[in-house]
């Protein structure tokens, strides 16, 4: 593996302080329109054809209570729509009960992942925090679904985005066992894999199995210890990895009680060792459990099979105090964040099934990132590329202002910055037409601009990253959201 010139980065004196916060502002309009082809910048490929499905918290108060987490915002989905070289924009709030009475009321009336109903522990006693539904949302087997990290999915109609209603694949998802926002597509088998963790005072992991046609097929629950957090897992051809890093929920009983909100109840534990399970995709029984010395691994980015080794990108960082800076999304923080210094960085991590041996190592040149991105046809395979979420110094306070490319064969890494007051959040990969290479592609995602105080969709060469193809006026903000996807099908 050749060496690689470490990226020099922008350093450029924070002058915008607190400019973040518009796109945290909640977004009240649903509109539907198509975007007048002479205010785009640039030349939209011919290639792209379909539709960005992507989803955020519209909404981060309600009246003049603000929730007590950024996790606990309303969900909002937004559908950007390609056919015939011309662009459609949607957006519209997920109808959870949650979503219906508070707005009805204009105040808060349900527990979130951090949020407690005004009034004491008598107002959240025996309450569970209210479904969201704005952590991702996915098409698969004809269904569009919204999804939150601790209940079920809200099927929509992907044509109006109207909500349909809760769903649980034909009862097959059962009380308490919820849906995870992060599902794994297998392109080579058209499966979808996807988990929850439920469980007082024991948590369980729940595994299920979903065929090409939308059928959960298979689901199976393990107990994997007190561990109460887990965001993300990976797949390869024959197995899933998860991450459970060690935060507990001690004692339930005060969050039983009313006294704390979940992120309150939940404890990370640095003397406790970060578990890595592995599990069959054919039979859904856990083969091997790994041990490392503690680590906070929220989001995991691909992973692939080399014989009997497995081997995962996870992005790792020691503590979880992350969590809590999520707390107070409308707080300036202009000077309180170090990304680059004290952010996740990407490792892959190698483990041995046969021996049950394992290690890991940082991507080389790479830098604290968020929002871990491939080309989706190589999940479960070897990729060389992956692209992260930044923040770097270029005169932009707090956000994600930037993404990187990472080589994982030469060790190089470039890097986008969009430039001061433009943040970004996850991106998407689309790959060409006639795609000769596993980078031969674009890149594309919502991206808020302060100087213009709107929203744009910016799609980006993915083989060079530098170069912005085509940027999209809206005309809104779209609040700060988390993920979604491209897919190849219109429905306008």
């Amino acid at each position: 593996m050749s060496s690689a010139t470490p990226l020099t980065l922008p350093n450029q004196p924070r002058v915008l302080p607190g400019c973040e916060q518009q796109g945290y502002a909640s977004l009240d309009e649903e509109a539907s329109y198509w975007v007048n082809p002479e205010t785009v910048i640039g030349t939209i490929p011919t290639d792209i054809e379909g539709t960005l499905f992507r989803s955020c918290t519209g909404r981060n108060k309600i009246g003049e209570q603000q929730f007590g987490h950024w996790f606990d915002g309303d969900g909002m989905i937004n559908a950007v729509t390609f056919k015939a070289g011309q662009v459609h924009f949607k957006n519209r709030y997920v109808r959870t009960p949650k979503y219906m009475h508070e707005t009805a009321q204009q105040r808060i009336l349900y527990r979130g992942v951090g949020t407690q109903i005004p009034g004491g522990f008598l107002k959240n006693i025996f309450r569970t925090p209210g479904n969201a539904a704005n952590t991702n949302v996915i098409l698969h087997g004809g269904k569009l679904l919204a999804l939150w990290e601790g209940g079920k999915p809200y099927e929509l109609d992907p044509a109006t985005l109207q909500t349909v209603g809760e769903y649980n694949f034909d009862g097959m998802l059962s009380t308490g066992q919820p849906f995870s926002a992060h599902s794994r597509h297998d392109p080579r088998t058209g499966f979808l894999y996807n988990f929850g963790v439920f469980g007082i005072p024991k948590p369980k992991l729940h595994f299920y199995k979903i065929n090409p046609e939308g059928e959960m097929v298979d689901k199976k629950s393990h107990y994997v210890g007190d561990y109460s957090m887990c965001h993300d897992f990976a797949i390869t051809k024959n197995h899933a990895v998860f991450v459970l890093c060690p935060a507990f929920m001690r004692s339930p009983f005060k969050f039983l009680f009313g006294f704390n909100s979940i992120m309150q109840s939940i404890e990370f534990d640095p003397s406790e060792k970060t578990k890595v399970v592995v599990i069959d995709l054919n039979t859904l029984h856990i083969i091997r459990e790994f041990e490392f010395d503690s680590f906070f691994g929220f989001h995991l980015g691909n992973a692939h099979e080399q014989g009997n080794t497995l081997h995962v990108d996870v992005l790792c960082v020691d503590t979880m105090d992350s969590m809590d800076g999520l707390s107070d999304v409308f707080r300036d923080r202009s000077n309180d964040e170090d990304f680059l210094e004290k952010g996740t960085v990407l490792k892959r991590f190698s483990l041995d099934l046969d021996t049950g041996k394992a290690h890991s190592a940082v991507a080389k040149n790479s830098i604290a990132g968020e929002f871990p991105l491939w080309n989706w046809q190589y999940t479960g395979v070897e990729n060389r590329y992956t692209w992260l979420g930044t923040i770097v110094e270029n005169g932009t306070p707090y956000g994600f202002n930037a993404y990187q490319k990472i080589d994982h064969h030469t060790g190089e890494v470039s890097l986008h910055d969009f430039g001061e007051g433009r943040f970004t959040s996850e991106l998407n990969f689309i790959p060409k037409a006639n795609a000769q290479t596993e980078d031969d592609g674009y890149l594309i995602g919502i991206i808020y601009n302060h100087h213009k105080g709107n929203s744009e969709v910016v799609i980006l060469d993915a083989k060079d990253i530098q170069t912005e193809i085509a940027i999209i006026p809206l005309q809104q903000t779209i609040p700060f959201g988390f993920h979604g996807g491209f897919y190849p099908q219109t429905f306008i």
